[in-house]
């Protein structure tokens, strides 16, 4: 008589599509076979199809290699009732950041102040492949130059105020591209402020002395935000540190923001 185990691990692979988030712990236990069986990254995209849920290529790429976040990004799927109703809920939501980079204004930004300038990376060097398809980077001068952008989550999420306080939180994913000319130094920073359990809450992303020279370097953070509304405010500032006259300071390439809700 065929035992489990004399099955073909395809076939095993067909058969674990079908357990509960609350069963991967304990079926992975039984064997390495098992393990593999279950684990297989291959069972996870048929996985995710069966039940139709969406997730971006290169996030998924990089989730399966993180079984635990894996598991959490399945389970907050399959399990939560909060969430069956919220159109493709849980993915990474594309940038989230008005796309001010394809035309040279201003007009997604709640606003601005200083001496802003729309270039293409005039002092530096080309814009690096990863940044992708973009026309124009903005730069700052000697004036401490800011700009603020409001990110409402209800337009992504129409029942985010429930999630939220449900104890839900979002978890927000950041990246920019900076330079500095190659003939003066400057600064930049970053960061988010949000309702939180003891009001208004800042949480920075990141501040940066970016050295004279004409490479582009990539800043990156991740954060979760225990919020209590359903907006974030997006601020970011640059200025060159000579003070000299004109457009010197941080070049500012392609900031992006993308969220997940977790538990």
């Amino acid at each position: 008589m065929m035992q489990f185990s004399d099955l073909p691990f395809e076939v095993k692979c067909k058969i674990f599509l079908y357990i509960e988030p609350n069963e991967f712990v304990e079926v992975c236990s039984v064997s390495k076979d098992w393990n593999r069986a279950v684990n297989d990254s291959m069972v996870w995209i048929e996985r995710l199809k069966k039940n139709n849920i969406y997730c971006k290529p290169d996030v998924l790429h990089f989730i399966l290699f993180d079984r635990k976040e894996m598991v959490s990004f399945y389970s907050l799927q399959r399990k939560s009732n909060l969430l069956k109703n919220v159109n493709l809920a849980g993915k990474l939501r594309d940038n989230l950041i008005g796309a001010w980079n394809f035309a040279p204004k201003f007009d997604d930004w709640l606003h601005y102040s200083g001496d802003w300038k729309i270039e293409r990376h005039v002092g530096c060097n080309d814009w690096p492949l990863e940044a992708g398809s973009v026309n124009y980077n903005a730069v700052t001068s000697h004036m401490r130059c800011k700009r603020c952008q409001e990110i409402d989550l209800s337009k992504w999420y129409p029942n985010i105020v429930s999630l939220l306080s449900n104890g839900f939180k979002i978890r927000v994913y950041w990246h920019v591209w900076v330079a500095a000319r190659y003939d003066c130094h400057s600064y930049y920073e970053a960061k988010l402020r949000f309702s939180g359990p003891n009001g208004d809450e800042y949480i920075d992303l990141a501040s940066a002395e970016l050295a004279a020279g004409r490479e582009w370097k990539k800043l990156t953070a991740t954060c979760d935000l225990e919020m209590k509304k359903s907006t974030l405010l997006y601020f970011d500032y640059g200025i060159d540190r000579k003070y000299w006259a004109g457009h010197y300071g941080a070049k500012i390439l392609n900031p992006t923001i993308t969220v997940r809700i977790v538990k």
